[in-house]
């Protein structure tokens, strides 16, 4: 007769390391196997084994008789995760969800020096909502509103030596930036033509940076209350699988 676990003993055992990992997790300090036992409801044996087996594959450590933190494995394994992470990729199916919901175009804008370019923007064919790479779609950062969102947690002086060098005024562009952090969007009206309309929100990674901003296009008409909480929720959306955490 085999020894080999059940599939249902492998996701029991799996599950029970998930527990005590979130346990370690939630701590700041190392936690002792009685109250690392208590919260998850397992046997005190069975916690000590589970996480001396973690501690031998470096997923926790022993901090002290008894007691446990997470490991030094875990930093390096999230540091590659982290290094993987592109916004392009992670962009890409809710950009098109963000589409079929409004019947607009979305674009996703990262800043290259002084100015935003456009790296991809939805399109809608037969088969469906694409993604199409944009070839020299740019704008200077202070004159369109993809580029204001990037410029949202610049200070002062930098924001006074860029709308020096493109002839903008300072005064105004802060005000934008004050409304953004307000209300989560920056419009552009008239935008790339008449009756060419962008809305535009940032997109954040695991430090809290300002990394590309998201933005929806339309012809004519106003913004639609329910495409602006699409677009800011599409925004979150991607920023959460860049490992962003919204404060609580």
């Amino acid at each position: 007769m085999s020894d080999s676990p059940t599939p249902t003993t492998s996701v029991q055992v799996m599950s029970r390391m998930f527990a005590l990992l979130d346990v370690l997790a939630t701590e700041s300090q190392a936690v002792s196997l009685k109250v690392a036992s208590e919260r998850t409801g397992l046997h005190p044996s069975t916690a000590h084994r589970i996480l001396n087996d973690l501690a031998v594959g470096g997923l926790v450590e022993r901090s002290g008789p008894g007691h446990y933190r997470l490991g030094m494995r875990l930093l390096a394994l999230g540091n590659l995760v982290k290094s993987r992470l592109d916004v392009r990729e992670q962009a890409a199916r809710p950009m098109q969800d963000l589409h079929r919901l409004s019947g607009h175009a979305v674009s996703l804008f990262v800043r290259q020096e002084d100015e935003a370019v456009c790296l991809e923007r939805t399109v809608a064919e037969r088969h469906g909502i694409h993604l199409t790479c944009t070839d020299g779609l740019r704008a200077p950062l202070t004159r369109c509103a993809a580029g204001k969102v990037l410029l949202l947690d610049e200070p002062s002086l930098v924001l006074q030596a860029l709308c020096q060098l493109q002839a903008d005024n300072l005064e105004g562009l802060q005000r934008e930036l004050d409304t953004l952090r307000t209300q989560g969007i920056v419009l552009h009206h008239e935008a790339m033509g008449v009756g060419q309309h962008m809305a535009a929100t940032p997109i954040r990674n695991d430090l809290g940076q300002i990394i590309a901003s998201l933005v929806l296009s339309w012809q004519g008409g106003d913004l639609r209350s329910d495409w602006v909480e699409a677009l800011k929720a599409t925004a979150s959306r991607i920023s959460t699988a860049m490992g962003w955490r919204a404060p609580e």
